[in-house]
């Protein structure tokens, strides 16, 4: 799946494609969380508004006999179609809602441009297997059901009742997005940067939120509803669900991140809590924490621990998660744990998209890739430092990305800074470069040219104590 992205923020253009695991680095103020939060509300969007739209002989088809089956060769012809229509109107019509711009400020977009392109061959599966949708009209009679193969390259639309008067209707062609192979365009969940505040004061801001829509009467000249971008309402919503039925851990991965907590959470009678890891790893019971009262690792943490329970084996479950910042409170022996509970995911088939400034989890995710090679000192390193083969980690599946500032452009002068005797300063302009990866690794010279710069400055000054010897 290939993103391009012109015109967004502080982005001028910027062009990468999803792996199994992206990871997207870069100074601060370069666009990366922009660039997520486009994207997921581009997935979003598609997922659950878009209006799939196909070619009016299949309706006419279906009044007709009754029954169509769509073939992948045919649905192929109309997704470049559909995904270009959608990225206009996305762009155009929901992406400053998603990113929390007032109305006022909607000419910031005006130039911007948002466009998602998906690569498909009649070898890979384009829909999803055995998925079964049903659909009723008004009409009690007016139903059909939406059914795809088992090889997942072919859909059947018909109906189950005979119809009377009224003509088969194109809504079902809106299901079409749902029944999608996810491993071309993916359903994703995403843990904000802004998980914390989430996490400590859902409660209150919707309390605070519902209070307010009820008023009848503002305080000030115009009713401006409070909105957040998508992802931090997302992170709200999660929160208060989770409360609704209780999660339950992925099996495969509960071990490693019950270490990374240092304990677990539980749900007991509508509440939330942490329950903390004794001496032994067992959890002491005799010690439950509410959110509030627990560190702030445990609630960068519980966004995250929430998005990996049981919502993912629902029907609608995401198989992406996005986390802006994941290093975010943590100490770089968590961080690199994190980086390994990534990296048993993505084996495990989901997809992780990532922003960071994190130098461990880098590093540690070059760790993975480079065990992948299996030497004759892997086994050792394995056993010596706790790694799992679950966790090698295949160099082809990771996509990591640099945002960085490009050459800037100068801006003309207006006649009030020429009376000034002054120039307007330019406007900072970035993109996204590609690093190279390889079975050695992740070639990702930031980080490093940073903490290089730091050993030569204090080389330097260590270097004057010998001097005054």
């Amino acid at each position: 799946m290939k993103i391009t992205i012109k015109n967004l923020g502080v982005l001028e253009s910027a062009e990468y494609e999803l792996g199994d695991l992206t990871v997207v680095c870069g100074k601060n103020n370069t666009g990366k969380t922009y660039a997520a939060y486009a994207l997921y509300g581009f997935l979003d969007y598609w997922g659950n508004d878009y209006e799939f739209q196909v070619d009016s002989a299949l309706i006419e088809e279906l009044q007709n006999n009754n029954e169509v089956l769509i073939t992948q060769e045919q649905f192929q012809n109309w997704l470049p179609q559909n995904l270009e229509q959608a990225s206009k109107k996305y762009c155009r019509e929901q992406l400053p809602k998603v990113l929390g711009y007032s109305p006022e400020s909607l000419k910031r977009f005006e130039n911007c441009e948002f466009c998602v392109e998906v690569n498909t061959t009649p070898m890979i599966p384009l829909f999803r297997k055995k998925k079964i949708m049903r659909w009723k009209g008004k009409d009690a009679n007016n139903s059909c059901s939406i059914k795809t193969g088992a090889d997942g390259k072919s859909i059947k639309i018909y109906q189950q009742y005979q119809q009377t008067s009224q003509k088969f209707p194109a809504h079902p062609t809106i299901y079409l997005n749902e029944l999608i192979s996810r491993e071309i365009i993916p359903y994703a969940s995403f843990a904000s940067a802004d998980r914390i505040g989430a996490a400590m004061f859902s409660n209150e801001i919707r309390y605070l939120r519902d209070e307010l829509y009820q008023k009848k009467e503002f305080s000030f000249k115009k009713k401006i509803p409070i909105k957040y971008p998508l992802p931090v309402s997302e992170n709200l919503n999660t929160i208060r669900d989770s409360l609704l039925a209780p999660p339950q851990l992925l099996q495969d991965i509960q071990q490693v991140f019950c270490e990374l907590l240092g304990g677990n959470f539980e749900i007991t009678n509508g509440k939330l809590y942490f329950i903390p890891s004794d001496n032994n790893n067992n959890n002491n019971n005799n010690l439950s924490l509410t959110v509030t009262e627990s560190s702030s690792s445990v609630r960068s943490l519980l966004s995250l621990w929430l998005q990996l329970c049981n919502e993912i084996q629902t029907s609608n479950s995401p198989n992406m998660f996005m986390i802006d910042e994941p290093e975010m409170n943590l100490h770089p022996v968590n961080q690199r744990l994190l980086a390994r509970i990534f990296a048993r995911l993505v084996n495990l088939g989901y997809k992780i998209y990532i922003t960071t400034h994190s130098d461990y989890i880098v590093k540690e995710l070059n760790t993975l890739i480079i065990l992948n090679r299996r030497n004759k000192n892997s086994d050792e390193v394995m056993k010596q430092y706790g790694y799992s083969e679950k966790e090698f980690l295949d160099p082809n599946k990771v996509r990591v990305y640099m945002a960085q500032e490009i050459e800037t452009k100068k801006m003309e002068t207006t006649k009030k800074s020429l009376k000034k005797k002054t120039n307007q300063s330019a406007i900072p302009k970035c993109t996204f470069i590609r690093a190279n990866i390889d079975e050695l690794g992740i070639d990702l010279p930031s980080f490093d040219t940073t903490i290089n710069e730091m050993n030569r400055i204090q080389m330097e000054l260590l270097a004057g104590d010998d001097d005054d010897e």
